[in-house]
């Protein structure tokens, strides 16, 4: 969880690796089609990496258009995240940058704030460690947020919403402390009954590509783990990322090699995602759902630069959202009305 200034170069570095590997891989198989659920389609929350640390939040239309940064007290952290809240009138950000009076770094707490920049809220979860994130978002009703402790023994937490207050530990790493991500929580079900994590293993390895994650379903109340993918699959670190689809059927997370899929909660039909690039050469990775599940919205380096994109979601019609050459990541789809 803690990347800091070193994590951009070593997801540069998975990065290229991963390219040199993939660049005749064949595409797989094509996405299972699912129903589509009610939600409408809203502007998207992303991260934009700052040269001398930390990140920026921005908000945009699916196409690009009015991109608008949200103006927050404290940065995010190097590789922190937004996720919109149920309603889209606001954005947890999941571990902000923060510095005392005599430039000590102080430790990673996430924030709740408007899009305006009003209303900014730092929660402060007692007895936290260090080393926290919230990058699972909120509950669907709004009360909770989920998050990854990185210390005390490491696990998946959830806090209460509205001051961080009311720490429940709902899993427990049993890989030692040797870990910076350890068990990462990702997302809650839209019915709010399971949440998806990711395990790592072996992740200080000394090669990194040693680096190992798995995907975990787990009841809301702790109980009913379920290992849904074998450890390898999924991309790990800066890169790691699963989300649920509106109707709850699916997660779609990323492989080492940078190619996206789905797979269901109990880990059967997984299925990869061709994107329709016109190369094999890229490297996608922290996909999402559109909220009424007919789009995604994901991280890809390609022709040399990494940039926010949209797809249907059976791979076709990739969009370009981002052109910069800073780094981007964790795009989140809401339901906040498109800018005009």
């Amino acid at each position: 969880m803690t990347f800091l200034s070193s994590g951009r170069v070593r997801l540069v570095a998975l990065l290229a690796v991963a390219l040199a590997a993939v660049a005749a891989l064949p595409v797989g198989a094509a996405l299972p089609a699912g129903a589509a659920v009610s939600g409408t389609n809203g502007q998207i929350a992303f991260a934009r990496q700052l040269p001398g640390g930390g990140a920026n939040i921005f908000i945009a239309n699916p196409d690009g258009q009015h991109t608008q940064q949200v103006p927050l007290v404290y940065p995010a952290e190097n590789f922190g995240i937004p996720r919109w809240s149920p309603d889209g009138s606001q954005l947890l950000i999941s571990n902000v940058f923060r510095f005392d009076t005599s430039g000590n770094l102080l430790p990673f707490r996430p924030a709740t704030v408007g899009l305006d920049g009003g209303n900014f809220n730092l929660l402060q979860p007692p007895g936290a460690p260090f080393d926290m994130a919230c990058f699972g978002g909120w509950y669907p009703d709004a009360t909770r947020l989920l998050c990854g402790y990185g210390e005390g023994p490491p696990g998946v937490f959830s806090i209460r919403a509205s001051d961080g207050g009311d720490p429940a530990r709902l899993t427990t790493y049993p890989f030692g402390t040797n870990c910076n991500t350890c068990d990462e929580a990702t997302d809650v079900s839209p019915d709010g009954s399971r949440f998806v994590f990711l395990r790592f293993r072996r992740e200080n390895a000394a090669n990194f590509r040693e680096e190992q994650v798995a995907l975990f379903v787990e009841n809301i109340d702790g109980t009913g783990l379920q290992q849904i993918t074998p450890y390898g699959l999924a991309a790990p670190h800066e890169a790691a990322s699963a989300r649920w689809s509106p109707d709850g059927k699916e997660i779609i997370s990323e492989t080492t090699q940078g190619r996206l899929f789905v797979v269901r909660p109990d880990g059967s039909g997984l299925s990869m995602i061709p994107l329709d690039t016109g190369t094999t050469r890229y490297f996608a990775f922290e996909p999402a759902f559109s909220p009424d599940s007919t789009k995604i919205v994901f991280c890809m380096f390609i022709n040399g630069q990494e940039d926010i994109y949209t797809a249907n979601a059976d791979g076709s019609g990739v969009r370009q959202v981002t052109n910069t050459p800073d780094f981007k990541n964790g795009p989140d789809w809401g339901t906040h009305p498109l800018a005009r």
